[in-house]
């Protein structure tokens, strides 16, 4: 090695340590710049490469924390913890296949693979393969039995297939534990409810000193939690002993018809609005992170290309059902004005902290449009993100909107597509076993014909997650 290449070796060295403590310090911005100086000089530096992957990752930039950690596996394939660390940017970056394999050749490089156990059952339940995350559960379990954690993701994953004695036991060892453990609690309680036992699961949710909690909502509780694991008939009987104890309790009744399969045109008003309320603080964080949800941005994709990027301003919009305002967030830096309407006053609260809306009404969907009709007032675009999903029925709502549409506006929303069945929704609607409704294809035609809208757009897309699985639907724009 001459003398210039010992010197640009020596300042690597330093800018890699420097970036490491940067690191260390919570600074990636900073780490990145030295990083980059320091490949530049030793681009065949594994960690180096390893550590740019770091950064990356601290920066949100997970596409390009994926190719640097995959360079430094290149340049050296004994890096352990780069391997762990590109598959926990795998999972991040929702490519759960790769994840488990990553984990998998982790595993089996590592003397006590405990840890790396539990991530590669994570990944498998992500993936779906709840028998494969069951596996790799109890293999991480056995290797920690201390861990309440540990004994919790066996149980969970027990539940969902069907092995009730097995979970509620898994359940109460994770209590042992850690005695305060809720999720913990409600996972013993609904294994007791899915054997028949609701009594003594509804009585474990009870708990002496603590506040009371009415039977109704214990009820609803543990059928939230059966849905939650697909276990559908298990959670009618919980259902229906909420709506015996108070017939008036409307997310029971909606849930209930759901899993019975029936078909009401719409859901009562009071348990959408109550739906809402109840989940607005987490909604963005829940839908937009946790279970991939783009529909808003798609949208706005997809009325730049009807509409032509090249107009300054998509006019008057109205935002149908706005929510928190992820759909304003999209189109609000080409509109005149914005109106939203919504039915839940706490998912308004929301929507007005973003302050780009110009109006917002807390009101039905007809209700608001009528309001609109009465003064004449007409929109460019109206939008509706995720909004029918929760009205069933559109035989009403599309002549409305096509009243207060300008000539040529545009209409886009988003829908739920019904399951390939053969008489899945002969209505052209049909609720689902989660309380949300879908919508047949030839349905949205038949809608847009009668009303006198052009199809400019309808494809199928992925509405968001749901049981780690991907929910299809359409992305459709009408033109008035």
């Amino acid at each position: 090695m001459d003398e210039v290449d010992v010197s640009d070796f020596a300042m690597a060295v330093q800018l890699h340590e420097l970036a490491l403590d940067q690191l260390a310090n919570g600074r990636p911005a900073a780490a990145l710049s030295a990083l980059r100086r320091a490949l530049a000089l030793d681009p065949q530096r594994a960690a180096t490469h390893a550590a740019l992957g770091s950064a990356l990752q601290d920066l949100g930039r997970l596409a390009e924390a994926e190719a640097a950690f995959r360079e430094a596996l290149r340049l050296d394939a004994t890096l352990k913890q780069t391997r762990v660390a590109l598959a926990n940017t795998l999972v991040e970056l929702g490519n759960f296949q790769a994840a488990v394999s990553c984990y998998r050749e982790a595993v089996a490089e590592s003397p006590v693979p405990a840890g790396l156990y539990v991530d590669l059952g994570a990944a498998l339940w992500r993936l779906g393969d709840a028998a494969g995350a069951l596996e790799a559960f109890e293999r991480g379990s056995a290797g920690n039995p201390q861990s309440a954690q540990a004994h919790y993701n066996v149980g969970c994953a027990r539940l969902e297939l069907g092995h009730f004695a097995a979970a509620i036991d898994s359940a109460r060892e994770a209590l042992a534990l850690q005695p305060e453990f809720p999720e913990a609690l409600l996972l013993r309680a609904a294994g007791l409810a899915a054997t028949g036992a609701i009594d003594a699961g509804l009585g474990l949710l009870d708990r002496p000193g603590a506040r009371a909690v009415p039977i109704q909502h214990r009820c609803l509780l543990l059928a939230t939690r059966l849905m939650n694991s697909k276990l559908f008939e298990p959670a009618r009987p919980c259902l229906e002993r909420a709506l015996r104890e108070d017939p008036g309790e409307v997310m029971a009744g909606h849930l209930l018809a759901a899993v019975s399969r029936a078909n009401p045109d719409h859901p009562q008003e009071a348990y959408v609005r109550q739906l809402f309320d109840a989940s607005a603080a987490t909604f963005d964080a829940e839908l937009v992170d946790k279970l991939a949800y783009g529909v808003p941005k798609q949208m706005a994709e997809a009325l730049n290309v009807i509409r032509g990027a090249a107009l300054a301003c998509f006019g008057d919009v109205l935002d149908l059902g706005c929510g928190t305002g992820l759909v304003a967030a999209q189109l609000a830096s080409r509109c005149r004005r914005l109106v939203g309407i919504d039915l839940a006053p706490n998912m308004l609260e929301r929507a007005r902290a973003r302050n780009v809306y110009t109006e917002l009404r807390c009101t039905d969907l007809m209700t608001g449009i009528a309001m609109d009709e009465a003064r004449q007032a007409r929109y460019e675009v109206v939008t509706a993100a995720d909004v029918f999903i929760y009205v069933g029925k559109l035989d009403a709502v599309v002549p409305a909107v096509r009243k207060v549409l300008c000539p040529g506006g545009l209409f886009a929303f988003s829908a739920e597509a019904v399951e390939a069945t053969g008489d899945s929704a002969p209505l052209g609607y049909r609720l689902g076993v989660m309380g949300r409704y879908a919508h047949s294809a030839e349905y949205l035609r038949q809608l847009a014909s009668l009303n006198g809208f052009r199809v400019e757009l309808l494809r199928g897309i992925q509405i968001r997650l749901e049981h780690r699985r991907p929910v299809e639907g359409w992305l459709t724009v009408w033109r008035g």
